[in-house]
């Protein structure tokens, strides 16, 4: 661990003049204390393909950062303090052991990128549905098997939950107010988990749904189907001109 440490040393020195330090593959096994010298104007950190357990509950002294890249870690948590980086934008957890997130992960009013995929999350979570600038949700390849009823208050253009054990879905993603890429490839959904008011009411644009309980000749023949198709065509043609 030492000299994991002391390596680090022209990555910091470079960071202290950029506002980005690199510290992927690094293969700490905990926290680098010394990080916590650039507090003032550290922007980005990646700690990424560590072997990292744990987040220094010291984060919370990162006052200027807006990305933040841990993936594939051996994360099982995260502190509290997370939650008080109030400019923070990309967060990028994938391949890490994560089931829940901090009760107030709400408060990361600025976030716009959440990368969860790869962790063991059993159920959706459900505080990122006070996110108000999220964007991009990632909870591809986790065990999550149904949605909370209030899916309408999520604000992402884009969720992925591909490779999930999703039975059921909400009706409720039709009200997403900017909802425009829904991906549930390779779940457990049944055909009838798409209703009229998903397919005719939504503002979804790319419904990404192979691999689930069902042929796509019989998804192509539900009600709603057309309307959805016609808002495919329009986005298409849309991005043509």
């Amino acid at each position: 661990m030492g000299n994991s440490q002391s390596s680090i040393a022209p990555n910091l020195q470079h960071a202290q003049a950029t506002g980005l330090l690199q510290l992927s593959g690094k293969k700490l096994e905990e926290w680098p204390a010394a990080i916590h010298r650039l507090n003032n104007n550290l922007r980005t950190l990646d700690l990424s393909n560590n072997r990292l357990t744990s987040v220094s509950t010291s984060i919370d002294g990162m006052v200027q950062l807006k990305q933040l890249t841990l993936s594939s870690n051996r994360l099982t948590g995260l502190p509290d303090q997370v939650c008080s980086l109030s400019r923070l934008t990309i967060l990028s957890l994938e391949r890490n052991f994560l089931q829940s997130l901090p009760v107030g992960f709400s408060q990361l009013k600025s976030l716009k990128t959440l990368q969860l995929s790869g962790n063991k999350f059993k159920d959706f979570p459900a505080s990122v549905l006070d996110l108000p600038a999220l964007e991009l949700l990632d909870l591809s390849t986790n065990s999550i098997t149904q949605l909370p009823g209030n899916m309408s208050n999520l604000k992402a253009v884009e969720l992925n939950l591909n490779q999930n054990q999703l039975k059921l879905l909400s009706d409720s993603l039709a009200d997403c107010p900017r909802l425009r890429i829904l991906r549930l490839q390779e779940n457990c959904l049944p055909i009838d988990q798409f209703t009229p008011k998903l397919l005719r009411d939504s503002q979804i644009s790319l419904l990404a749904v192979e691999g689930n309980l069902f042929l796509m000749k019989q998804f192509d023949q539900l009600e709603g189907s057309q309307a959805y198709q016609e808002r495919v065509t329009a986005v298409r043609r849309k991005a043509e001109h």
